[in-house]
């Protein structure tokens, strides 16, 4: 028995050899990926802004100063598509309709903050956003947009999070004992932009952004016509 005991614990101790600094590596790199909020630029009961510390390689052209009359002309154009749950339904399914991200009041109240936040973010943070609206019950349920901005010259790069998501009022909890049933989040979407011919894969990632100068050049023409 105590033969047997003694294998066990060495068994044990190489398990937690072996495997004790993969794991640990795996947390360490999963921890780094994570954005790291920095500062917060705005914060009511509409809105949230803040710039996060991402992981390094992104070389993003922060900080940048953009004009937010600039800001809302782009938000203006982004609008979000539901994307398919799974395979077949992407391949068989009916496609949804993409739907314009921002109200115009929302596009108003988000562009100062996120030209401020642009300002002050730095070449490996991006700014992240939150907008809210009230649920049907809007003493403890909201609607969440949520995302995060980052320009890359001469890419505005739109990433989205959340889109009308219901949520619970307390970021402690994720339901309550008298309102039990949540809704479920809503599947992901696509971010899409129109004109198309400004919606534009930028070649260091690889994502799709807005060619944003060349895009605020044609507004400007066109307003001038």
């Amino acid at each position: 028995m105590a033969v047997r005991s003694k294998a066990r614990s060495r068994n044990r101790g190489l398990i937690v050899s072996v495997f004790g600094p993969i794991l640990f590596l795996f947390f360490v790199i999963g921890c780094a990926r994570l954005p790291v909020p920095v500062e917060v630029m705005h914060e009511d009961q509409n809105l949230l802004i803040r710039t996060e510390r991402i992981s390094r390689g992104h070389d993003y052209s922060h900080p940048l100063a953009l004009k937010a009359d600039d800001i809302a002309k782009i938000l203006g154009g982004i609008s979000g598509q539901e994307r398919p749950a799974s395979w077949p339904l992407r391949l068989f399914g009916k496609d949804t309709k993409p739907e314009r991200l921002f109200s115009e009041g929302q596009i108003q109240a988000l562009a100062p903050y996120l030209a401020d936040g642009l300002r002050a973010a730095k070449p490996d943070e991006r700014v992240a956003f939150a907008v809210y609206a009230p649920g049907p019950n809007s003493a403890y349920e909201r609607y969440v947009t949520s995302g995060w901005v980052a320009v890359r010259n001469p890419f505005f790069h739109l990433a989205l999070e959340y889109v009308r998501s219901l949520q619970p009022r307390s970021p402690t909890r994720n339901y309550y004992p008298f309102y039990p049933e949540m809704p479920s989040a809503p599947p992901p979407s696509d971010v899409l932009f129109e004109p198309q011919e400004f919606w534009r894969v930028d070649p260091v990632d690889g994502n799709s952004a807005v060619q944003f100068r060349d895009y605020l050049r044609s507004a400007s023409g066109n307003e001038g016509s």
